[in-house]
């Protein structure tokens, strides 16, 4: 059974088709779903999602891109979200230096209020890290291994790979594995032992090849499974289980 660990169902791509498509993933072996609502004004609708969706579980969080925009009630709101009896994580959450300007100490603030309701609730954390590894490895280490969870989209290097590795994370890999201009992600991948690696497709982002550009879907998983497969020198098998057993140990799904 594959297992996508980030999805955006709930973006305006799928309006015209959103229960199609989930009811025709299982002809795929798609089983099992992680919406991620990490925009406080979306947590009713993403609930309302997988309420509705046997195989959809459930992360809430407050992305990086809100960090000065913010209030004490969205946090309120996500501490209730987070009691959601389909809530598997907190996430996404991170770190995002790419779109300039921004704001490092406030992305930071936020950051670390969040990794602590994660460690308050014992809930793993699903990572948005993009241009920021240096300050993500410097917070993420100073927890001293406390901090449970997934780099997501994962666009590190081998050694950054590594270092999560070793402090018990997991790293998600999704379409861009397969972009031919990626040489960092399959390099990561091949560093990153095979009982720390998941699938996810990030979608509606990220379609891989030969359909980037296109709008993406969880059915795209057996595809970027196929690849991490040809990189780590497993049969597709092989990874598709580790990849499920993986899901399921840090999510508990």
């Amino acid at each position: 059974m594959y297992i996508d660990t980030h999805a955006h169902l709930t973006d305006g791509a799928f309006d015209h088709d959103r229960q199609e498509l989930i009811k025709g993933l299982a002809a795929g072996g798609i089983g099992k779903i992680i919406e991620i609502s990490c925009d406080p004004k979306d947590f009713p609708v993403s609930a309302a999602l997988a309420e509705k969706n046997p195989g959809i579980y459930l992360a809430f969080g407050i992305h990086p891109e809100f960090a000065e925009t913010y209030t004490e009630g969205d946090m309120a709101a996500l501490g209730e979200f987070l009691k959601h009896p389909k809530c598997v994580a907190l996430g996404e959450i991170g770190l995002d230096y790419y779109w300039k300007p921004y704001n490092r100490e406030k992305q930071l603030e936020l950051f670390c209020r969040q990794l602590d309701m994660a460690i308050e609730r014992d809930m793993p954390v699903s990572m948005h890290i993009r241009e920021a590894y240096g300050d993500c490895m410097e917070v993420l280490e100073s927890y001293g291994g406390r901090i449970k969870g997934v780099m997501h989209c994962f666009s590190g290097s081998a050694e950054i790979a590594e270092r999560c590795a070793g402090l018990g994370l997991y790293i998600a890999f999704g379409g861009a594995l397969t972009f031919r201009s990626n040489k960092k992600g399959p390099a990561a991948c091949a560093a990153t032992p095979i009982d720390r690696l998941l699938t996810e497709t990030d979608c509606p982002y990220m379609a891989p090849e030969p359909h980037r550009g296109e709008r993406n879907d969880p059915g795209s998983i057996p595809a970027i499974c196929r690849k991490m497969a040809e990189i780590k020198g497993v049969s597709e098998v092989e990874m598709e289980r580790a990849a499920e057993e993986n899901a399921e140990r840090l999510f508990g799904v």
